[in-house]
């Protein structure tokens, strides 16, 4: 007879689950509209689910916070795990970018704008946040060097790196605002192209 799985493993689900439901109150209803009795009917789950897994409101906003950037990071990493594709080397980061503008990508965009407002008014929710920018950088430096095998300059590296999450930012916050005029993955993925062209030619006239 199989034994079940560990409670844990359970419980680690429930949490994500949770969470994944959180994001959708979030974008939703804005941090103001974040309950725990939201995400109880959001998920479909039991009144009091939510407070259980997470006993305040502050500790749900940090988990949730630590989920968007769970989501970030694999879709970061789905980029150095790809073949790279040297016709269009930056094509698979431009599609990742664009999924931001509706569905569930809008939705998690439109999250961690809300939590990247609320880390202002909570140090601890500001404290996660910085690590988990911290690696979403370094892995975003890692996607760069991949898309560009022959670049091994770690100032180049990390300027381009710094360039490219810094425009993209950008696109974020555009389509978090309802800006479709960024539509086009073709002409995002050589935009990309032409930001690390523009990084590297800079660099060497220094």
């Amino acid at each position: 007879m199989d034994r079940p799985p560990p409670r844990k493993r359970d419980g680690e689900r429930r949490r994500r689950e949770l969470c994944d439901a959180a994001i959708q109150v979030l974008a939703e209803r804005g941090s103001r509209g974040l309950t725990h009795g939201q995400v109880d009917r959001c998920a479909d789950v039991p009144e009091g689910t939510t407070s259980y897994y997470f006993r305040t409101r502050a500790a749900l906003l940090r988990a949730v916070g630590m989920r968007v950037g769970e989501i970030d990071l694999a879709n970061l990493r789905s980029i150095a795990e790809r073949p790279l594709d040297p016709q269009a080397p930056f094509a698979h980061l431009a599609e990742l970018t664009l999924m931001q503008a509706d569905g569930r990508g809008l939705m998690l965009n439109r999250a961690r704008h809300e939590l990247l407002l609320h880390t202002t008014r909570d140090p601890e929710l500001a404290e996660a946040s910085a690590k988990v920018v911290s690696r979403t950088l370094d892995l975003a430096r890692e996607s760069i060097a991949h898309l560009q095998p022959n670049v091994t300059d770690a100032d180049l590296l990390d300027a381009q790196t710094d360039a490219v999450a810094t425009y993209i930012t950008g696109v974020f916050t555009r389509l978090v605002a309802g800006d479709r005029t960024v539509n086009d993955p073709h002409q995002l993925a050589r935009r990309l192209e032409a930001i690390v062209a523009a990084i590297a030619k800079d660099h060497l006239a220094m």
